[in-house]
């Protein structure tokens, strides 16, 4: 099976799946294979940490985010 296929084939499951599929993929990497943050996103990481420790109820649920996400898509 080729990457190719292999997406083509997850990418015909349910939304759900799929995030099980990428969270699974993401759970067996190994941790010194993380991608080294640009200089904008270490920024922009820092100030989402300073937002949430200054009001930690903009944290949204999962439900939440995803129900944002799927507005977003229309």
């Amino acid at each position: 099976m080729t990457v190719e296929q292999a997406i083509s084939d997850i990418s015909s499951l349910p939304l759900d799946d799929q995030l099980k599929v990428v969270q699974a993929i993401w759970d067996r990497l190994p941790e010194s294979s993380a991608p080294a943050l640009s200089d904008t996103a270490r920024s922009e990481l820092a100030r989402r940490v300073a937002s949430y420790t200054a009001d930690p109820t903009t944290l949204m649920t999962k439900a939440q985010l995803r129900a944002r996400m799927r507005s977003s898509d229309t």
